[in-house]
């Protein structure tokens, strides 16, 4: 199940996170990130748990979900292979905002924030470059979280 290592570059320099950078930074980040393996239904973390890294899916599927007062719990997303979560965690020391769960049998890549943080210090130009999509990405998932405030709140004003 565990890919070997030229695999594992070729997944991780595919992904929007890593595009940027170039194949022996991506070579050296592979020695960073531990394998990680869930059974279909096992959490990989809860909300409000202590978070401290960011996960990579080699393979298998993720469902993201949040605590809801009305349904008791409300599925934002189903992540598939090259996608990516826990980023947040790399940033701060935060709870996790959301629960994970493998919704199949999941391969998984996991750097933590130490090894991450060694990294940009070490390949500071690689460095920023991640940094900067991970700011793209929150800032996109910011919006469109804005829109969903703004369409419940014209929604509501209907009622």
């Amino acid at each position: 199940m565990n890919p070997d290592k030229d695999i594992i570059i070729e997944i991780l320099k595919n992904l929007t996170l890593f595009q940027e950078l170039n194949y022996n930074a991506v070579k050296e980040l592979t020695y960073l990130f531990s394998d990680r393996i869930f059974q279909s239904g096992e959490t990989i973390f809860e909300e409000n748990d202590t978070g401290n890294s960011l996960l990579v899916i080699i393979s298998g599927e993720v469902r993201i979900s949040q605590r809801a007062d009305v349904s008791g719990e409300e599925t934002l997303t189903v992540l598939k292979k090259g996608d990516f979560f826990g980023e947040m965690a790399l940033l701060d020391d935060l709870p996790r905002s959301a629960t994970a769960i493998a919704q199949s049998d999941t391969f998984m890549l996991e750097i933590s924030r130490e090894k991450f943080l060694h990294f940009v210090e070490k390949d500071t130009a690689s460095g920023v470059r991640i940094l900067l999509t991970l700011a793209r990405n929150l800032s996109a998932r910011l919006r469109e979280a804005d829109n969903k405030i703004k369409a419940f709140v014209n929604l509501s004003q209907w009622l």
